[in-house]
């Protein structure tokens, strides 16, 4: 029995009846400073970025695997690197930050003291995946629901001036785990994606931990056409998914150096695997 996924047949289409605004609180995590190419503007894509990785200054943003430090829950090591997280936010004038792979065990939610930051997160135990979604003093207050599935993934909705965002950190199986572990992330995805009703604004930070390749060949609409090596068979997941609820992966849109454009380094190896996803009638 083929237990593949296949993501173009997910629920509906999302944008039907959707009427959005530019959501002036929400960006991609590919830097500042720079322009997509004539035809996509994403002017207010600039304050939500996703962070992982082993501490390069990549794609604009200093990556962070929160993870590799070891941690004792609630002591002085979690404080110092939730710090680490804000001295980031701060210094990207970032408003809203998705974490993965933090091995932060619990469902907590914790103010960042002296920093007027706030984080949420969720986590099975100290030692393994783990997501998180960190908030500056300017948005946290508008926070009205926070709901989480598992370890792997996290979704806070929040009221902005007159327009609802809900903003989901997920972090996706490893290429090495199990055909019923992605499979069971999917699933999941989908059904909390389901519920955010299409008149309210959607915005996916993930470590998808899939290959989406430099040409969108075949996934024009999602794919924005200026991505990074091969296209593999995760990454194609990410695009059925994407294609299933009509979201534009906004790291593809901006035409940028292949060194800007890699999320994660390991030696020789290099990789972009982490995406920000938003609903295509936000990109103007």
């Amino acid at each position: 029995m083929d237990l593949k996924p296949t993501r173009n047949s997910l629920g509906r289409n999302p944008l039907s009846d959707a009427l959005h605004r530019n959501p002036d609180v929400v960006i991609n995590g590919q830097g500042p400073g720079r322009h997509p190419p004539k035809g996509a503007s994403y002017h207010d894509l600039g304050t939500m970025i996703s962070e992982q990785g082993s501490g390069r200054h990549l794609n604009g943003a200093l990556h962070l695997r929160p993870g590799v430090v070891k941690n004792e829950q609630g002591s002085s090591h979690f404080s110092r690197r939730v710090r680490r997280l804000v001295d980031v936010a701060i210094r990207r004038r970032v408003n809203i930050l998705c974490v993965h792979e933090t091995k932060w065990k619990g469902q907590k939610a914790k103010e960042v003291e002296d920093t007027g930051f706030k984080l949420w997160y969720t986590g099975a135990t100290p030692s393994r995946n783990g997501v998180g979604i960190l908030i500056d003093r300017s948005l946290k207050d508008g926070v009205v629901e926070v709901r989480r599935q598992a370890d792997r993934i996290i979704l806070i909705r929040l009221v902005v001036g007159d327009s609802v965002l809900n903003v989901i950190s997920a972090y996706a199986p490893q290429v090495g785990l199990s055909e019923s572990t992605k499979i069971q992330f999917w699933e999941d995805l989908d059904s909390m994606v389901n519920t955010v009703p299409t008149s309210e604004k959607l915005f996916i930070g993930g470590d998808l931990n899939g290959h989406v390749g430099a040409t969108n060949v075949g996934f024009e609409r999602v794919h924005g056409g200026f991505g990074y090596g091969s296209r593999s068979q995760e990454g194609e997941d990410v695009l059925n998914f994407a294609l299933a609820y009509d979201l534009l992966i906004a790291n593809t849109v901006f035409k940028k150096r292949e060194s800007h454009l890699v999320t994660f380094r390991s030696g020789q190896h290099s990789s972009q695997i982490d995406f920000i996803l938003a609903r295509r009638e936000d990109r103007t």
